[in-house]
C-alpha cells in the first residue's frame, strides 16, 4: 500500500498518547497528549507553558489530525524540538 493511502493513525502513532517539545528560545514547553475520543472524532489536549511549569498554561483541543500538523510545522519552523516529560 502506498504511504499517501495509509491512514494517518499508523503513520503518526504517539507512544503512549503523550508527546513533548521545548523552545529554548522562547523558554516554553508544549504538551500534546491523547484526550478522551468521541465517536465522531479523536482529539489531542495542547498545553503550553513555561519549562519550569509555573504561570498560567494554555490549553487547547485540537483534532487528532489538526494537532498532528501543529507538530510537524513547530519542529519545522525551527526552536522546537522533542524533549523528556517536564511536569
Amino acid at each position: 500500500m502506498p504511504n499517501k493511502d495509509r491512514p494517518l493513525v499508523g503513520r503518526h502513532a504517539a507512544k503512549n498518547g503523550v508527546g513533548w517539545l521545548v523552545n529554548t528560545q522562547e523558554q516554553k514547553v508544549s504538551r500534546f497528549k491523547n484526550d478522551i475520543p468521541t465517536q465522531q472524532a479523536q482529539w489531542v489536549e495542547v498545553e503550553t507553558r513555561t519549562p519550569t511549569g509555573n504561570g498560567q498554561p494554555v490549553i487547547r483541543r485540537m483534532l487528532r489530525h489538526n494537532a498532528i500538523e501543529a507538530w510537524e510545522t513547530m519542529q519545522k519552523s525551527g526552536g522546537w524540538k522533542r524533549c523528556q516529560p517536564r511536569w
